[in-house]
């Protein structure tokens, strides 16, 4: 009897510690809204085939069905909510892969193409590559052709320079967009989609200025936006080339690519200091940018009207102040050329600055969920790139900590003199420096690490160096630059701003340049990823202890990253040009020059630091005279055949537990082996070969997204 009565009081003590528990977090509930519609919408892009209009509409049409029923007590209401949520996710990524939908080149083409500059950057080889719009492809039909495409220019004696805005013409050779260089890598196609962009290329021969009667054709068929847009594009040349002139250097080229987006004069060997420093941050118009141009603006404006009494007294001067402030991020977003990062900062400050007009706080999850919120379903794509992830991962862990500083009453100066006030203020601000820069680091470290395949060493000091320079020095001389170039004043802000970027600059080469700078990372395993991110939200949102639960979920994902992550033995490049195979050094593979960026990729997969150059000479692959080969596990081979094959050759190389590849093949193998010619390469993509057994699995990159509508292009 004594036994039950505990058994009983024990379950009415849980129960009643669970009603409590229930209680205390139900006013953050609210802030899952996000989660359930960004797993509505990587349910979508995780489907092996495109989802049918009717499936589309079913999944909406049910949750949406079960609502009335849960508001008349006749189903869980939340559980009604939530799916709703999820529903919404997945039907507003189907409806903008729809939008989106434009034509794409089928297959390869040399042509001459002329367009409208949108957009001028750097290629992987450090030339030039720009992105055209409003296309005219000669010999295409309207209806075939791309809405833009990306071409990388000649440089040397054909080099000549390119405006935003301008029309050119240009003979080049033209493609689709890439598939993955393995089985289960980024696919650039998906990415292409919804950005538009219809075909690649490059140049083959140099760029001249558009016919002009091509040009007035194409200008007079054009709209009021996209005459808009030209005239917005034109404006952003100007103010580059304003920039370029006041500040020439590795300075002007920073201060253009924060100001204006134009990243076409940063060099290369300069990005890469900033991102084995963990400071390329500094370089992207995002969250920090668009939150120092508000935060200054905001305090201007509110400066201005202070300073004026008669106006002080009839006017909110704070929600003034934030309308102010959300006018110049507007202006900031349009004039930096609306990239998807920096449209997804200016939906952050937005819902800052009108939680401010409305008298709410300005940092708070709520304020963060309505912009996550409102991103996911206007561009559900970006759930699936690493900036969408990094920055809100690093915003929702700074302002957890920032609600737990503030509810721990941390932030109270109130205590003691003035004298001891101050020299607390800045204890508190270098804490906070510090703390900012650590939380926001690790926060972000998965992300990059499964994005990038790299961890960097010294992010943290230098980012403590450089981004005191970067808001106290940098950003204001930059906004003090936009208020003088009207006047043609702009010099005498841009010339002390380029001291601090050159100062930034110098840290990112020390950082960059210190011993282990850069440590690789493999490939995180399927789940991973997703244990991380889980445990992250459950500890950030959550505010009692049930939080905890989530910092083990986190440590889980870790650790299957850390002993779980396994590689294919044995990888083959899209068209069969290189392969790679897994030995004890590390992969080995078959070429020291030429598919670059594919055998790169694969090294920085497997997390390994070595570079191509090394890796060729590692022993594994065999190599000969138009042919590489590679003893795998249980007794397996893999045979590369180039150039050429006459059928006796294929004949002679086609044995038992081997797998033949011969790109230049026009038909199979006969014979025991598994062959792959130009017509199966040409459906499969990038092969990865696995020997298990008797058997062996083999996975083509191309068959992930067959019946998806960026890998259906010509097939």
């Amino acid at each position: 009897m004594r036994r039950l009565r505990l058994a009983r009081f024990m379950r009415a003590g849980a129960g009643e510690a669970w009603a409590r528990l229930v209680e205390a977090e139900r006013r953050r509930a609210p802030l899952w809204a996000p989660v359930l519609v960004a797993l509505g919408v990587w349910i979508y892009f995780a489907l092996a085939a495109e989802p049918s209009n009717w499936l589309v509409a079913l999944a909406v049409a049910g949750p949406a069905a079960a609502l009335p029923l849960a508001l008349a007590g006749r189903a869980p209401p939340a559980l009604a909510l939530a799916a709703a949520l999820v529903a919404a996710g997945f039907a507003s990524s189907a409806l903008r892969s729809q939008v989106v939908a434009a034509p794409v080149l089928s297959a390869p083409i040399d042509a001459t193409l002329q367009g409208r500059v949108i957009e001028v950057a750097r290629s992987r080889a450090d030339r030039r590559r720009v992105t055209l719009a409003d296309l005219v492809v000669y010999g295409l039909p309207p209806e075939q052709t791309p809405a833009t495409a990306r071409i990388t220019l000649l440089e040397g004696d054909f080099a000549r320079p390119v405006r935003l805005g301008e029309r050119i013409e240009v003979f080049a050779r033209l493609g689709p967009p890439l598939g993955p260089v393995e089985p289960g890598g980024f696919d650039f196609r998906r990415h292409a989609w919804f950005e538009g962009l219809g075909a690649i290329g490059f140049a083959r021969g140099p760029l001249v200025g558009a016919n002009a009667e091509t040009a007035g054709t194409a200008e007079a068929d054009e709209g009021t936006i996209t005459r808009l847009s030209a005239w917005l594009e034109q404006t952003r040349g100007a103010m580059t080339e304003g920039i370029l002139e006041a500040l020439p250097g590795r300075e002007g080229a920073f201060a253009a690519a924060i100001l204006t987006g134009v990243r076409s004069e940063v060099r290369r060997d300069e990005l890469q200091d900033l991102r084995d420093s963990n400071l390329a941050h500094l370089l992207a118009i995002s969250g920090l940018h668009m939150g120092l141009l508000a935060g200054l603006a905001f305090a201007a404006a509110r400066l201005a009207i202070a300073a004026a009494p008669g106006l002080a007294v009839r006017i909110p001067a704070k929600k003034a102040a934030a309308g102010a402030a959300l006018a110049a991020a507007l202006a900031y977003l349009v004039l930096s050329g609306a990239s998807v990062a920096t449209q997804r900062a200016f939906a952050m400050a937005a819902a800052a600055l009108i939680a401010v007009m409305i008298d709410r706080p300005a940092i708070s999850m709520r304020a963060l969920a309505a912009a996550a919120l409102a991103i996911l379903l206007v561009r559900p794509e970006s759930l699936m790139g690493a900036g969408f992830q990094m920055s809100f991962a690093a915003t929702l862990a700074l302002v957890a900590i920032y609600e737990g500083v503030r509810e721990g009453g941390w932030l109270r100066l109130d205590r003691g003199s003035e004298r001891r006030v101050w020299p607390r203020r800045l204890a508190l601000w270098g804490a906070g420096l510090l703390l900012t820069s650590l939380v926001a680091g690790m926060a972000t470290a998965p992300f990059a690490a499964a994005s990038f395949n790299r961890l960097t060493t010294w992010g943290l000091p230098a980012n403590l160096a450089a981004a005191p320079v970067m808001a106290f020095w940098v950003a204001p001389f930059g906004a003090l630059s936009a208020v003088l170039a009207p006047f043609g004043l702009q010099s005498l802000a841009l010339v002390p701003m380029g001291w601090g970027i050159g100062f930034i600059l110098d840290v990112a080469a020390w950082a960059a340049g210190m011993p282990g700078a850069v440590r690789p990372v493999p490939e995180a395993p399927a789940g991973a990823m997703g244990l991380v991110a889980f445990g992250g939200l459950w500890l950030a949102i959550w505010r009692t202890p049930l939080r905890w639960a989530g910092a083990v979920a986190a440590c889980a994902g870790l650790a299957l990253w850390t002993f779980g992550a396994t590689r294919p033995e044995a990888l083959v490049a899209p068209d069969g040009v290189a392969i790679g195979v897994m030995g004890d050094l590390g992969r080995a593979v078959d070429r020291a020059r030429g598919a670059g960026y594919v055998i790169e990729t694969w090294l920085a997969n497997d997390g390994d630091a070595a570079d191509q150059a090394e890796a060729a000479v590692r022993p594994g692959v065999d190599r000969a005279a138009k042919q590489a080969s590679a003893e795998l596990s249980n007794g397996w081979r893999l045979v590369l055949l180039e150039g050429l094959v006459r059928p006796d050759r294929m004949a002679a190389a086609c044995v038992p537990r081997t797998v033949l590849v011969a790109p230049a093949a026009r038909q199979p193998g006969v014979g025991p082996c598994l062959s792959f010619d130009r017509a199966a390469l040409d459906r499969l993509g990038a092969l990865s070969v696995t020997p298990e057994g008797d058997t062996v699995r083999i996975r083509g990159a191309l068959t992930d997204a067959i019946d998806r509508p960026w890998g259906a292009v010509g097939r």
